[in-house]
């Protein structure tokens, strides 16, 4: 009978510790997301493709991407995705492959979209300036934490309206001030570069692997104003980038409805705290 009661009185004990240490555990990881409050501000988005091979990319591009990113400081989502790997070190695979064939099927380079049509580049701002006046339907805020590898995101999502279709997240890992001037490796020297050329904006990696739309973050396809969701997630870093020029940039976006458009993904809003000057 000892011997029972003994066996009994350590199988509660371990049972005691086990919740105890789950507990503890469970409140050291569970993020504190209360400062993350979406505000009811409209991003436009800029996308580039781009490539250290494309001459136009380096000279009146760089100058056109630049110029819209000063203009719209604080408003404005730009990312720059590279390709022609290996002669483009930056080439992020099948994240820009992903991006490329969902947006115009691939036409190749140079190219800018801005929100979901592809704009000449010498013409930004008109569609900018109308993106930017649209009523934001849903916005997103988040949070960045550094670790040896990656970075952990913790993220609000906010609806405005009452809305119907699926919709998706991504954060894209960027990089700033990569040399591509005249001091440049091989893979990084930008062709019609000045001697001080930097690539911006670069797009390294999201927090789904290959995949430049992200993931759904909720199952439901109905939503209503005030209607708010936690997204968590992790974007693995590669150890030869620069991670104090890293940042992340957000972007929500709706599947297109109609299944045979070219853009199967439309911007819905974005959210980063870059300032360009």
């Amino acid at each position: 009978m000892k011997k029972i009661t003994f066996l009994l009185s350590i199988s509660l004990f371990l049972f005691l510790f086990s919740c105890n240490k789950y507990e503890e555990v469970q409140k050291q990881t569970t993020p504190i997301e209360d400062d993350l409050t979406p505000d009811m501000k409209q991003f436009a988005f800029m996308g580039e493709v781009t490539s250290t091979t494309c001459g136009t990319c380096g000279s009146s591009g760089y100058d056109n991407f630049n110029s819209a990113k000063k203009n719209n400081s604080g408003k404005i989502i730009a990312l720059a995705f590279h390709c022609n790997y290996p002669q483009d070190s930056m080439d992020c695979f099948g994240l820009r492959f992903s991006y490329e064939n969902s947006r115009d099927g691939g036409s190749g380079i140079p190219q800018f979209f801005i929100g979901d049509s592809l704009i000449n580049l010498h013409s930004l701002q008109p569609s900018i300036t109308y993106n930017l006046n649209k009523t934001p339907e849903a916005q997103v805020k988040f949070k960045t934490t550094f670790t040896k590898d990656s970075i952990k995101v913790n993220s609000k999502i906010k609806f405005f309206k009452n809305v119907t279709g699926e919709y998706y997240i991504t954060f894209f890992a960027c990089e700033r001030n990569i040399n591509g001037g005249s001091t440049a490796g091989p893979g990084y020297k930008q062709s019609s570069g000045v001697s001080d050329y930097k690539h911006n904006n670069v797009v390294r990696a999201s927090q789904i692997l290959n995949n430049a739309y992200g993931e759904k973050f909720s199952t439901a396809t109905t939503f209503t104003a005030d209607q708010t969701f936690n997204y968590n997630c992790k974007i693995v870093l590669n150890p030869k980038w620069n991670y104090n020029n890293i940042y992340v940039s957000a972007v929500i976006w709706k599947k297109n409805p109609d299944v045979m458009a070219i853009c199967k993904y439309l911007f819905v809003n974005g959210w980063d705290a870059q300032v360009y000057n």
